[in-house]
């Protein structure tokens, strides 16, 4: 899905948080294994989606330390680090001394989506290939009236629900394309278990990034001139798209730590 920018994701996302050998490592054992099994596997939608709400299930509290770095036109946007506080269903909280730009959609929203299988319906669409990992791709469709979420597409894993690329379209915010990367070759063998990204890379256009007022000045100031003097851009966002590129250090899963931040953010 994102060519060049995959690679030069890896390179930037050593962070010393997942080195580039440990990656490469996990996805070519990853790929071995699932190349084996995938396109022998015998599955209907149901089964999967099954596996993916219980994956899913048991996200209730999370806290990590972020690394982000965004790629958005004529706007020059440095890494930054900040703290992130998750409590399920839908309160999400990215602090950082600096300004922040991330798409619309918080990160765990999908997981969130996922455990409520009454509301949409399933359809396998095939076999696919993420990189060098087999996948099925897995079209999500929302039965609701009033529902903003339009269609999920997900490249999954079969035999072991976990996903590597989604793409997600709402009335909202448009389409916006994910990548998900993992230190470990292999989920957690509990089928209940968490399976998060240690890193993240979103694809969307620019207008769906949360963007401060003053970089939304520049969106519309820039020049040729600033485009000859355009700083390294290792993300390489196409014309008209923004990229974002999240690694995560997760200090706490499930452990409270989210639940104790926001009632002090409430207390404050």
């Amino acid at each position: 899905m994102f060519g060049l920018a995959r690679l030069l994701f890896f390179g930037f996302f050593s962070f010393g948080f997942i080195s580039i050998g440990q990656q490469a490592l996990a996805q070519k054992s990853a790929a071995a294994a699932s190349a084996s099994t995938a396109a022998s596997a015998s599955m209907d939608a149901e089964t999967l989606v099954n596996r993916l709400v219980q994956r899913s299930a048991s996200l209730r509290d999370l806290a990590a330390e972020v690394q982000v770095q965004a790629d958005v036109p004529r706007v020059k946007i440095r890494p930054l680090s900040a703290t992130m506080h998750y409590l399920a269903p839908d309160r999400f909280h990215l602090q950082s001394p600096r300004l922040a730009l991330l798409p619309r959609q918080n990160p765990m929203e999908l997981f969130e989506f996922l455990k409520r299988p009454q509301g949409y319906r399933g359809m396998l669409m095939g076999e696919d290939k993420v990189g060098r990992q087999s996948a099925v791709q897995l079209s999500l469709l929302p039965t609701g009236a009033d529902q903003d979420w339009q269609l999920i597409r997900l490249w999954v894993q079969p035999t072991s629900a976990r996903i590597l690329q989604a793409e997600i379209t709402r009335r909202s915010t448009g389409t916006v394309q994910m990548q998900y990367f993992y230190r470990s070759a292999n989920p957690p063998t509990d089928p209940a278990g968490l399976d998060l990204p240690d890193s993240l890379l979103f694809e969307m256009d620019a207008s769906s990034l949360k963007l401060p007022k003053a970089l939304t000045a520049d969106l519309h100031r820039g020049s040729p001139r600033d485009a000859a003097k355009a700083a390294s851009r290792p993300l390489q966002a196409p014309d008209g798209k923004a990229r974002v590129a999240m690694g995560f250090r997760w200090i706490s899963k499930n452990q409270g730590a989210a639940a104790r931040f926001f009632k002090t953010q409430k207390a404050g």
